[in-house]
């Protein structure tokens, strides 16, 4: 089972971090689970919800999100400005949840443009865009820190699911390849 941690905990001498997010026997994650020690990760992605406005819902925990951003609208003429309430009514047309970005296999690969970038309580997060319209929430991992460090709305995003690897520690962790293009912020 596929569980964040919260608090420390030991596992046969493997120490597991707040913030970590690993996959253990059911037995054992349910444990840490009871002792709240840890979460299970499709019950936080599921208490996250994008709304049309560029906010993640806050949970109890949380709060507000620490950070938003949306690209710029500078340079809009006023011919610009009837397509900006149009695009905005259709945001509000669009479905209120985007579904969480889960590759299955090594290759799998999501490309496309950040639309929001938002803080849930499992780590921050991006909204992408594929170039076919459809939208994902991709969540931060140890292996996409760098990416997410340096990715803004507007920007176009690249990133390859390399499977499951072992760090020098012992510890599996999921590795991606990524690719950054900046947006156009005149």
């Amino acid at each position: 089972m596929r569980i964040l941690v919260e608090k420390n905990f030991e596992h046969e001498g493997e120490t597991y971090e707040p913030g970590e997010t690993v996959d253990l026997p059911e037995e054992v994650a349910e444990r840490a689970i009871e002792k709240g020690a840890a979460k299970k990760v499709e019950d936080i992605e599921d208490e996250i919800e994008i709304t049309p406005g560029g906010e993640v819902e806050p949970s109890e925990e949380e709060g507000f999100p620490e950070e938003v951003s949306m690209p710029a609208e500078e340079g809009r003429s006023e011919e610009d400005e009837s397509d900006v309430w149009e695009e905005l009514e259709s945001e509000l047309e669009e479905p209120s949840r985007s579904p969480a970005w889960r590759p299955e296999e090594v290759g799998d690969q999501l490309l496309g443009e950040v639309t929001r970038t938002g803080r849930g309580p499992n780590g921050r997060l991006l909204e992408v865009r594929t170039p076919e319209g459809e939208k994902y929430v991709l969540w931060e991992k140890v292996a996409l820190k760098d990416l997410f460090d340096r990715v803004q709305a507007g920007d176009k995003i690249g990133v390859r699911f390399l499977g499951e690897e072992e760090s020098s520690s012992g510890r599996s962790y999921y590795n991606y390849r990524t690719a950054l293009k900046k947006g156009d912020r005149n």
